[in-house]
């Protein structure tokens, strides 16, 4: 059992988003410390030898990371993109939809995908523009909808939050298309996000599919490359990452937590816990 009072934040979990919490946190000038019961870092994100093999489980393909993309912008900003290197995947075809005899590739570009679905399914031309239009709309919205210095944009954003709020991704597939065939390919993505099209949100499954209008890539060197460099940046920043150091407890009272020490108890703003490092 160890001292948690001499840090600002403590960050259970090594995962994308702990390791991007904590090396924001730490280049904010806060003692960070990340606390990991693996023996790795990563999560999702990490990688495994097994006879001599690399194994990536979590990561298959990264999207938004052209120039001035999403995620392309997260990394330059916490300062992790000089260490890292993407491949990109094929752009005539970064995912593969086989249903049947049936295969639909989707290539890199928003339109190019348009008119690659119109290609297999003619018959639903008008369904598939209205689709890709309200999944624009609802990425955008949301873009905009926390934009306090455009307000007008804000207010102008919430109908079309307000109409999806409860839906579905198989609710804004079958709003516009029909054909069974063009419903799966569709909802193909849905392993991405891990649940099925009637069961996500229709904010998170437009989300996966606007996350890869711009293509696939990979990371050179394999998943690890990317929790190796934001320890790396967190280190730099004098954060702290301890693996095989398990959270056994979190103590809260009165809405503030505290530890409970050897001999003492002492409260802390911060929430804490007790943990142990080790096997």
């Amino acid at each position: 059992m160890e001292d948690t009072m001499n840090y600002d934040a403590i960050i259970i979990g090594s995962g994308a988003g702990g390791l991007t919490a904590a090396v924001a946190l730490a280049q904010a000038g806060k003692k960070v410390i990340v606390l990991e019961q693996h023996d790795r870092p990563g999560g999702w994100t990490h990688s495994f030898t097994l006879e001599g093999y690399r194994f990536s489980p979590g990561v298959h393909y990264i999207g938004s990371l052209e120039e001035g993309g999403g995620l392309r912008r997260i990394y330059d900003g916490l300062g992790v993109s000089q260490d890292l290197t993407f491949c990109e995947l094929n752009p005539d075809g970064y995912d593969h939809v086989v249903i049947g005899d049936q295969r639909v590739d989707f290539p890199k570009g928003k339109e190019n995908l348009i008119e690659r679905l119109k290609s297999h399914f003619p018959h639903e031309a008008k369904g598939i523009d209205s689709y890709f239009a309200d999944l624009t709309n609802m990425m955008e919205s949301l873009s905009n909808i926390g934009k306090l210095s455009d307000p007008l944009k804000a207010v102008t954003s919430a109908p079309s939050i307000l109409k999806w709020m409860r839906a579905t991704g198989a609710d804004l597939i079958n709003a516009h298309v029909s054909d069974p065939v063009l419903r799966g390919v569709l909802a193909a993505q849905s392993g991405d996000h891990g649940m099925p099209p009637s069961k996500v949100s229709a904010f998170v499954h437009a989300g996966i599919t606007h996350h890869y209008f711009n293509g696939g890539y990979y990371p050179l060197g394999g998943a690890f490359a990317l929790p190796r460099a934001f320890v790396r940046a967190l280190k730099k920043s004098g954060g702290e990452i301890r693996l095989q150091c398990r959270v056994k407890r979190i103590l809260v009272e009165g809405k503030k937590g505290y530890r409970r020490g050897i001999g003492q108890r002492r409260r802390d703003p911060l929430g804490c816990c007790n943990f142990q490092c080790g096997p």
